[in-house]
Parts: structure tokens; sequence; C-alpha cells
């Protein structure tokens, strides 16, 4: 498991692959998110995923309250970080093994979703269902679970999205494990898949909305 607070070495924005860190470049220090400060997290995804097509099907009026009920269901099982104290990105993952319960769902504010339209309210379902069940087509083995990662616009295409990801995959690697995301942006492609991840499904969630499963499987291991 990883620590409280991290070191890692600083990692340029994805501009062509291969780039390589310049001289003076930060160091970012990630910790774990608490309790205290979920509301920054989910202020951060709100703000992150403003203009995702997912949101903007659903309803885009509500993407704090849908975030906000996801991020805290996730979190009571999952491993959510910030890029530093200062709070510019964040990530969460779930190991597979240890997936949210109802109870999770419930209490981070689940039926509160059952007030939206009854037009939103369906959209979200048949997102929620779509992705589940592809999910579970793409890979039946032990792995861990990418369900956010979100830099505020303002400190976007700085490199904070490399560092959040680089420990998620190392956590991974540590493990042995697999990865797996699901997203619903097709400009976020290269981006995970400069990190080992491939399409391994695309689906039609509505004409108005596609979604790509992605796996990155165990890098073999160095003799």
């Amino acid at each position: 498991m990883l620590p409280e607070t991290i070191k890692l070495l600083p990692v340029q924005p994805l501009a062509a692959h291969g780039d390589r860190p310049k001289p003076g470049d930060s160091v970012l220090e990630p910790i774990r998110v608490s309790p205290r400060e979920y509301s920054s997290a989910i202020e951060i995804l709100a703000e992150a995923f403003a203009g995702d097509p997912m949101v903007k099907y659903v309803a885009s009026e509500y993407v704090s309250k849908i975030y906000g009920v996801m991020f805290r269901a996730y979190s009571t099982k999952g491993y959510a970080y910030f890029d530093s104290p200062r709070m510019n990105g964040m990530i969460l993952w779930i190991d597979s093994g240890e997936d949210p319960g109802l109870g999770a769902w419930i209490r981070g504010g689940a039926l509160k979703m059952l007030t939206f339209p009854a037009g939103s309210l369906g959209r979200l379902m048949k997102v929620g269902r779509g992705v589940s069940k592809v999910h579970k087509e793409c890979i039946k083995e032990h792995h861990l679970h990418l369900i956010f990662i979100a830099v505020s616009p303002a400190s976007q295409g700085k490199g904070i999205g490399r560092q959040l990801m680089s420990l998620l995959t190392h956590e991974a690697d540590s493990k042995a494990l697999p990865c797996y995301l699901e997203t619903q942006n097709p400009s976020n492609l290269r981006f995970y898949e400069s990190f080992g991840f491939y399409v391994a499904k695309e689906i039609e969630i509505s004409p108005e909305l596609r979604s790509w499963s992605m796996v990155r499987p165990v890098p073999p291991r160095e003799r």
C-alpha cells in the first residue's frame, strides 16, 4: 500500500511520447485525501468534468451531485490522493476485491439522485448499466480500477495528471496487478495509452455518447 505521502520524480505534460523532465521542474508530493477534504476533491472533479461528454449527456447542472455521490461511495474502500498540499488535482482507484457495497452508495447520497428529472436519471442509469456490463466482460481477474483522475482547469498542462497516474501504475506494478478504466472522452485515449493501457472494448451508450473500456496488463518482469 502507498504511504500517506510519497515523492515522485517530475514528469512533463504529454506533448510527445517520451518527453523528459526539465531541470528545475518541481517534485510533487501526493497526499492521501482525508474525509475533511472530500469537498475539495469533489470540487476538483466538478470543475475538471464540467465539459465531459458523459456529464453533457446526463445533465451538466448535476455534475457536482453526481461526482459527489460517486466519490463518497468509492472513497470508503478506495485510495484517493491529491497531487500535493496545493490540491490542484486528484486520483481515486479501488481494488477490485474491495468494491463498495450498497450501504456505501446510500451513505454517499445515492438516494438523492432519485430527485433528478426522469430523463436525467434514466440517462445516468443507462450509462451505469452499460459500463458495468462491459467492465465484467473485459477483465475478470483481480485488478485495480481507476475511478477518477482530475486536474483543475487552471492547473492543466503542467504534468500533474501524469504524476497522479504514476501513483496508480506504481501501485499496480508493485502488486503485479492489471488496471482497468473507462472513459467517455476520446481525447483521453492517447494519455492513457501512454501508460500502457489499450482499448479492450468500445460501446455506444447512445447516439450522443460512446464509452471506451481500457486495460493495462501487468508489465513483463525484467530478468
